[in-house]
């Protein structure tokens, strides 16, 4: 089974095809490819951003009520 790619890899990987995307002397059927393939990493990055956003606010909220019940 594959290794997921982490966050910094593709990201990574997204800049090589929008770079590829930039060329001229690519040919339409591989423009369209590198399209499909340049949605889907955006859209598993935003996934990766969005697990992370809800865990740091559990942590967050966590690290709250600690406090609160610090001060009691």
């Amino acid at each position: 089974m594959a290794k997921e790619q982490t966050f910094e890899e593709m990201m990574v990987e997204l800049e090589k095809v929008v770079g590829k995307l930039d060329e001229e002397n690519i040919s339409l059927e591989e423009s369209i490819e590198l399209y499909q393939r340049g949605i889907e990493l955006s859209s598993k990055c935003e996934l990766k951003l969005k697990e992370a956003e809800e865990k740091v606010n559990k942590l967050v909220q966590k690290e709250g009520d600690s406090d609160e019940s610090d001060h009691e």
